[in-house]
């Protein structure tokens, strides 16, 4: 028989326990699911950790802990949910905060000392998104070739230091990383060229985007979200982390209230009550 570790005393109150990445995940959920009494909502700390948390626990034999990611760059596991082999389910949306980019709920949360209706907002977020197609695809990029080649990579850039097409391929090309090691083992993505080439192809990927709305699912929610509050959340506001936090409780209020929690949110809470056997 296995011997259990310490950590298995913690999966001991409730039917089913669900890691999340971030603090906001977490404040998100709770909100959502205001009165849910089976769930527990933990934080890892990262998509890192989080994969390392669960699958501890189920190495444990605990099979009602789950978790819950941000799809990112990559792609998302729903269709398959129910299937008792994923234990890590991973959202349709780049980040959670995507899901939070709701003008309606935006416009109705307690925290609207702005005064700004759904229609204002919309184009307060359109506005916040305008400027991140680079970014984005400076981002989407580096991926691509970190997927290419696992091993030591170049980090992603911060926002700030991606504006133009200019900056995107000064990002991954000034990099010691690239210009040493990636020839040797990729040449195609070690040829200066073909950088310029993704980031063309993905930023008007994601120019049009901002015509179509996709960008809404696809951008970064976690820079748009924080940028905007302050535009919408303009008297007597907390400093960060409880400013943020509380954006996101506010929010998520008005979306239950409104009966506008996603869709996805709600088959999140169905799958695990379901694989639990309630």
């Amino acid at each position: 028989m296995k011997p259990s570790s310490d950590v298995t005393g913690l999966y001991r109150n409730f039917p089913a326990y669900l890691w999340v990445e971030d603090e906001e995940t977490r404040t998100y959920l709770q909100a959502v699911w205001e009165g849910e009494s089976h769930i527990k909502v933990l934080v890892a700390g990262g998509h890192g950790y989080l994969h390392a948390v669960v699958n501890a626990a189920r190495n444990d034999y605990n099979t009602h802990v789950f978790g819950f990611r941000d799809r990112d760059f990559g792609a998302s596991n729903r269709p398959r949910w129910n299937d008792d082999t994923v234990v890590v389910l991973t959202a349709d949306v780049v980040e959670i905060e995507n899901l939070l980019l709701d003008p309606d709920a935006i416009a109705a949360c307690q925290v609207n000392t702005s005064g700004h209706d759904a229609r204002k907002i919309e184009q307060e977020l359109t506005m916040l998104a305008a400027p991140l197609t680079w970014w984005m695809s400076c981002r989407r990029t580096i991926t691509e070739i970190r997927d290419a080649v696992v091993g030591d990579f170049l980090e992603h850039p911060g926002r700030d230091h991606v504006r133009s097409q200019g900056d995107a391929e000064a990002a991954i090309t000034r990099s010691p990383w690239w210009a040493r090691v990636l020839p040797a083992l990729q040449p195609d993505w070690g040829n200066a060229a073909t950088i310029t080439r993704k980031l063309q192809e993905h930023e008007a990927s994601y120019r049009a985007m901002l015509s179509t709305g996709a960008w809404r699912r696809e951008f970064s929610g976690k820079e748009i979200l924080r940028d905007l509050t302050t535009r919408i959340w303009t008297r007597k506001r907390p400093k960060d982390p409880e400013c943020r936090l509380t954006f996101v409780h506010e929010i998520a209020r008005a979306q239950r209230a409104l009966n506008r929690v996603p869709h996805e949110i709600r088959e999140l809470r169905t799958t695990i009550r379901r694989r639990i056997g309630h």
